[in-house]
C-alpha cells in the first residue's frame, strides 16, 4: 500500500511540473549572459579603480618623497592661480603685502601744492609735505582716501596700490574757503628761496616748496596775522602776514642762518668779548672787560668751525691766554703770563691752539727762553712742542731762536737758527740751523733740513713766506755767506734753484693771507688791484681763484661754514656775504679791530 501511495504521489508530482518550452530556455540563457557581462563589467571597473588607486598612491609616495621641491611648486601654482584673478589677487595679497601710496594735493585755483593737509586711508593718515605730497604705507589693492585742511573744503578720491612697478601719485584738488595768500621765504644772506620752511598761522601749517614759495589759505576776517617761520639750521622768525591773494613784497620773509659770531668790542668802554647772530641781532656780552686790557696786545682768534676762541688779554694785569668754548661760553685760562712772560699767538689747527711763550727772565745762554706750545681744547691738554737752547756763559755764548712758525696743513712747520752773543767765541762753529715739522700735539717731530754753519758768523736767520696754503718759501741767512733758499711742500723741504734775493723780496711784498674754509676745500684771499683789495675764492690750494665782485675795499676776515664769507671794511666794520658772491655784503656789526695783525695766517679767523 505504501509503495503504491508513493508511486501515486510521485506520479502526481511529476504531473504538476510545468513543461519547459524553447522560448523559456532562450530567455534564461539571455539573462544568464547579461548577468555574466555585468559581473565582468563590475569586476573590470573594480580592477580599474584598484589600478587608479595604486597609481595615485604611488604618486603621493613619490610626491612626499620629493617634498623639498614638490611642496614649493604646489604653493607657487596655487599663488599663480590666485594672482591670475584680480579680485582674489588683491584680497589675498593685501593681507600681507603693503606698498607706498602717494597722494598729491593741489590748490584748485592756483595749482600750487597744498602742504599741511591731512590725507587718510582707513585708520592711517599723513600730512602733505612742501610739495603737497603725502605718502602712506597701505595694503596693495584699491583704497578710498580723504583729504582735509583748515580753510579748504574736504576732498578725496580713489587709488589702487599696484603689486608691481612704480605708480604716479593720485592727484586731488582742494577748493579753498579762505584767502589764498602767496608767501615766499628766503635766506637773509644769500637771498635765495628756502625749501621746507614751516609756516604756522593760527592753527594752520604750511611748508615752502623748493623755490621757497607757499600758498597759505587764511581766514578773511583780519588784514594781517602773526606767523612763525622755522627751518632746521636757521633762527626762528615771527612776522605779520598780509592777508591778500596778491603777490606783495610784505609777504617775502627772511630767515637768518643759525649760529653766533664772536668779536671784540669796546662799545662799553672796556674791551669785551661779544657775540651776535649772523645778522647782528641778539647782541650779548660773553666776557666783560676788566679795564686792565692792553689795547695794543688784546686779540681774539676763532677756530675755523667757531667752536673755540683764543683770547690774548691782560684781564688780570698780566698777559694770559684764555679759551672760550662757544657751546656754553665757558672761559678757561690756558696759560698765565707774568711780568717776565709774554705770548705770541700762532693759530688754530683744528681744535688745537698753537702759540709761543717768551720768557725774559731766562738768560740767552740758558735753554727755554722761548717755548713752542699747544693746547688741545677738546681734551683740555697742554703740550710743550719745542724750546730754544743756549750754550756757554755770560761772556761767550750761543743760543737758538724760532725764525718762523707756520701752520701748514695738519703740521706745525718752524725754523730754529743760531745767534752768537758775548765776546768772540768759536762755540757756534759747526752748529746747524734746522727746519722742523711736528703735529700740533708734539708728536711726529721731524728734522726736515739742516743748514750747516761754517766759520764764526755773529748772526744767522730763517724767514718763511707762505706762497699758498700748502707751501712755504724759506730764506736762510748766514753772515758773510750768500743767502740760500728752500721750499716746504708736501711734508718735505727741498733747496730751491728758482729763488734768489730779488724773487724772495717780491714774494714777501706780494704775500697773501689765505683763509681756509672749515672743510679746507676752499680758500679766501685778497689781492691789491689799483690800490684796493679785491676778494677771491678758490680751492684749498689757493688756486682757481674766482673774483668776488663786491664794491669798495673789503678785506678777508674769515668764513662761517663753507657757505658764507666774513669781510671787513673801514678797519672796524664786519660784513657777511654768500661764498659765491651772489649778493652784496650785509653789515653785521662794528667791532674793535685788534692792533696785532697775523699776516699769512690761515689757521682761523679774526687775525687780519
Amino acid at each position: 500500500m505504501a509503495d503504491e501511495n508513493d508511486e501515486t504521489n510521485s506520479g502526481e508530482e511529476r504531473a504538476e511540473e510545468p513543461e519547459t518550452t524553447s522560448e523559456d530556455s532562450e530567455v534564461h540563457a539571455s539573462m544568464t549572459s547579461r548577468w555574466e557581462e555585468n559581473a565582468k563589467a563590475v569586476k573590470a571597473e573594480q580592477e580599474t579603480h584598484k589600478e587608479k588607486f595604486a597609481r595615485l598612491k604611488a604618486f603621493f609616495r613619490g610626491y612626499w618623497a620629493r617634498k623639498k621641491w614638490t611642496l614649493p611648486l604646489t604653493i607657487l601654482a596655487v599663488i599663480l592661480i590666485v594672482l591670475g584673478v584680480p579680485f582674489t589677487r588683491y584680497k589675498v595679497l593685501g593681507l600681507f603685502l603693503k606698498h607706498d601710496a602717494g597722494i598729491s594735493v593741489l590748490d584748485s585755483v592756483t595749482g600750487r601744492p597744498v602742504s599741511g593737509a591731512t590725507v587718510a586711508v582707513g585708520s592711517q593718515s599723513a600730512e602733505t609735505d612742501a610739495a603737497g605730497l603725502a605718502t602712506l604705507h597701505v595694503p596693495v589693492g584699491p583704497h578710498h582716501f580723504s583729504v582735509s585742511k583748515h580753510y579748504y573744503k574736504s576732498g578725496g578720491g580713489d587709488v589702487t596700490v599696484k603689486l608691481f612697478g612704480s605708480q604716479s601719485p593720485a592727484r586731488v584738488k582742494l577748493v579753498a574757503t579762505g584767502r589764498q595768500v602767496p608767501v615766499k621765504v628766503v635766506d637773509e644772506i644769500t637771498g635765495k628761496g628756502l625749501a621746507n620752511v614751516e609756516i604756522k598761522v593760527l592753527d594752520i601749517t604750511a611748508r615752502t616748496d623748493k623755490d621757497g614759495k607757499a600758498t597759505v589759505a587764511l581766514p578773511t576776517k583780519s588784514s594781517t596775522l602773526k606767523a612763525n617761520f622755522s627751518l632746521s639750521g636757521y633762527n626762528d622768525t615771527t612776522a605779520s602776514i598780509a592777508v591778500t591773494d596778491q603777490t606783495v613784497s610784505a609777504n617775502t620773509f627772511k630767515l637768518t642762518p643759525a649760529g653766533k659770531l664772536y668779536f671784540l668790542s669796546n662799545q662799553s668802554g672796556t674791551i669785551d668779548v661779544v657775540k651776535t647772530n649772523l645778522d647782528g641781532s641778539d647782541r650779548q656780552t660773553v666776557l666783560a672787560g676788566t679795564g686792565k686790557e692792553d689795547p695794543n696786545s688784546t686779540s681774539l682768534l676763532a677756530s675755523r668751525d667757531w667752536k673755540y676762541l683764543a683770547l690774548l688779554s691782560n684781564r688780570s694785569g698780566t698777559q694770559s691766554i684764555y679759551l672760550i668754548n662757544t657751546s656754553n661760553d665757558n672761559v678757561t685760562n690756558i696759560d698765565s703770563g707774568s711780568a717776565t712772560t709774554s705770548f705770541n699767538l700762532i693759530g688754530w689747527s683744528d681744535d688745537t691752539f698753537v702759540y709761543q711763550a717768551l720768557h725774559s727772565n731766562v738768560s740767552s745762554w740758558q735753554s727755554g727762553a722761548q717755548t713752542l706750545r699747544s693746547y688741545d681744547a677738546a681734551n683740555s691738554k697742554l703740550y710743550n712742542i719745542d724750546q730754544t737752547t743756549g750754550q756757554g756763559a755770560q761772556d761767550a755764548y750761543v743760543f737758538t731762536s724760532f725764525g718762523f712758525v707756520n701752520l701748514v696743513g695738519n703740521k706745525v712747520v718752524y725754523g730754529l737758527y743760531w745767534t752768537m752773543g758775548g765776546s768772540n767765541s768759536d762755540i757756534i762753529n759747526g752748529k746747524t740751523n734746522s727746519i722742523w715739522s711736528v703735529f700740533p700735539d708734539g708728536s711726529g717731530k721731524k728734522d726736515l733740513q739742516d743748514i750747516a754753519l761754517s766759520g764764526i758768523p755773529w748772526y744767522t736767520s730763517l724767514y718763511a713766506v707762505p706762497t699758498d696754503p700748502n707751501t712755504l718759501d724759506i730764506q736762510s741767512t748766514v753772515q758773510l755767506q750768500p743767502n740760500s733758499y728752500y721750499t716746504y711742500a708736501n711734508g718735505s723741504v727741498t733747496q730751491s734753484t728758482d729763488l734768489n734775493d730779488s724773487t724772495f723780496s717780491q714774494a714777501q711784498q706780494s704775500a697773501k693771507t689765505y683763509l681756509l674754509s672749515p672743510s679746507g676745500r676752499q680758500a679766501l684771499w685778497s689781492d691789491i688791484r689799483d690800490n684796493k683789495h679785491v676778494l677771491f675764492v678758490g680751492n684749498g690750494s689757493g688756486q682757481a681763484g674766482k673774483q668776488i665782485g663786491v664794491p669798495d675795499d673789503y678785506v678777508p676776515y674769515g668764513w662761517y661754514t663753507d657757505k658764507y664769507l666774513l669781510v671787513t671794511i673801514g678797519g672796524s666794520e664786519l660784513y657777511i656775504l654768500p661764498a659765491d658772491g651772489g649778493k652784496s655784503p650785509q653789515k653785521i656789526t662794528d667791532y674793535y679791530k685788534p692792533q696785532l695783525i697775523y699776516r699769512g695766517y690761515g689757521g682761523a679767523y679774526g687775525g687780519v
